[in-house]
């Protein structure tokens, strides 16, 4: 999947599918936004709210999803009080199936160019 879009449900059960089973098979490489239930869960209660704010690429081997990437943007945040906070920083979390760990550089470039807006595809 090329480009930078925002993150569908479709493929937030994509992202747990490799995280389930890069758990079954290599633990030690999974993070806590990584596991099988962090894609569902931070979708779930950021996006309606921050949608424009986060951004997520699939990599894939034929059909199958191989890498992800999800990166979180700076953005701004509304408080209970009313309040706005700018969020100024970006992050990013991605997950890639062991075997292909040559990805991983493509991941970060991609992260990179799109924290900066010069997405690099």
């Amino acid at each position: 999947m090329m480009g930078s879009e925002l993150p569908t449900a479709a493929d937030v059960q994509l992202m747990q599918g490799l995280a389930q089973g890069v758990t079954a098979i290599r633990l030690d490489l999974v993070n806590c936004e990584s596991t099988f239930g962090g894609p569902a869960w931070n979708w779930g209660k950021t996006h309606a709210a921050e949608g424009a704010g986060w951004r997520r690429r699939l990599w894939f081997s034929g059909a199958d999803p191989v890498g992800w990437g999800w990166a979180r943007l700076p953005h701004r945040v509304r408080r209970s009080d009313g309040s706005v906070k700018n969020v100024t920083g970006a992050c990013l979390t991605y997950q890639v199936r062991p075997g292909h760990a040559g990805l991983v550089d493509e991941v970060i470039d991609w992260y990179d160019g799109t924290a900066t807006g010069l997405e690099r595809t």
